[in-house]
């Protein structure tokens, strides 16, 4: 069991009030309860989490905590993740292949592989040092898994496909199926062969229900600690810069490229050819139809910066008011010109 000084040892800080206190688990201040720790980052989150029954709260440097032990740290929501992973570690899966998994040719596993019931792995497949891979999962032949991967139940992996260490997929994600290309002939589409491949780096954790579609030709790339939330589909050849966010339901076309460190809310989707620098970042439901440089903000469809559609914004809502009074004035003007006519008659 952790306590509050075991925590400040192991993950930094400073202890405030009682450091022996138990820590058994973690919750929200609305829902803890006796040897539970919470997390706050302003001081109206301080004050509820002070309130609460909570054992202790991780909280700002310049918190100020009265009757509550705390752990003040310069990034509370961080430091709170890293204590979630000491109170909750991951069991550990058994190393082995379970009797019902079916192993092709030529397949290599490191040290400390767990393979489990009913996962497939095909001709010349290499797993890496202490990886796991879950129930029902098919990896195709020749693909390669680095270290310490885990991949969920139900994902399959198309062939050729590789994998590098510490990547995270989660249950139902498809990597490496064909992308979407048909060529029109007189009267049907004619399918593209799909002959390259994907590589997902390392650090990278992919969703529920991710899609990532093999190359054309040459290589799908999702760069290293790129974070891909559930339901996200990365058409062929595109190119996901490292460390960029992409939120669920997010749509990126074929042959794009993302630059490092952007962030796409939900449902942002990109047209295919289309370039984003680096650091970009957009809000929900964005369309993004053109090249966009490094450093913006953009929202709406088609995306503009958010400077500029926080003024059409504005000018959306006055619509009604504005409307009203060309009306009136419209009445106004045609009453003159009917004055006008009588006169003139």
């Amino acid at each position: 069991m952790e306590t509050l000084q075991t925590l400040a040892d192991a993950l930094g800080g400073r202890v405030v009030g009682d450091g022996w206190v138990k820590i058994r688990g973690a919750a929200t201040s609305e829902t803890a309860g006796p040897g539970d720790l919470v997390f706050a980052e302003t001081p109206r989150l301080v004050a509820a989490a002070a309130a609460s029954q909570a054992a202790a709260v991780i909280a700002p440097m310049d918190a100020a905590l009265a009757a509550k032990p705390g752990l003040l740290v310069p990034n509370p929501r961080l430091t709170f993740a890293r204590a979630l992973a000491r109170l909750y570690p991951q069991p550990p899966a058994p190393p082995g292949v379970h009797p019902t998994a079916t192993l092709g040719r030529d397949v290599a596993l490191g040290d400390g592989v767990s393979i489990a019931a009913n996962a497939v792995l095909g001709d010349r497949v290499r797993v890496g040092p202490r990886s796991r891979i879950e129930a029902g999962t098919a990896l195709g032949a020749g693909v390669t898994v680095g270290e310490d991967v885990f991949i969920g139940p139900n994902v399959a992996v198309y062939p050729g496909v590789r994998i590098g260490a510490r990547v995270r997929i989660h249950g139902g994600t498809v990597i490496g199926a064909d992308g979407f290309g048909y060529v029109f002939d007189r009267d049907h589409y004619e399918k593209i062969p799909q002959v390259g491949t994907v590589v997902i780096e390392d650090d990278v954790e992919l969703g529920a229900g991710v899609c990532i579609d093999r190359a054309t030709t040459g290589t799908t790339r999702i760069g290293r600690g790129a974070k891909l939330d559930n339901q996200v589909q990365i058409g062929h050849n595109d190119q996901i810069g490292a460390h960029v966010i992409i939120a669920g339901q997010g749509g990126i076309s074929g042959s794009v490229r993302i630059g490092d460190y952007c962030v796409f809310g939900a449902r942002t989707g990109v047209a295919d050819h289309v370039e984003v620098g680096a650091r970009v970042m957009t809000g929900m439901v964005t369309g993004i139809i053109a090249d966009t440089p490094s450093g913006q903000t953009v929202w709406g469809i088609p995306s503009r910066p958010a400077k500029e559609m926080k003024v059409l914004v504005a000018a959306e809502q006055r619509l009604p008011v504005t409307r009203r009074r060309a009306l009136v004035w419209l009445a106004r003007l045609s009453a003159l010109e009917a004055r006008l006519a009588r006169r003139d008659g």
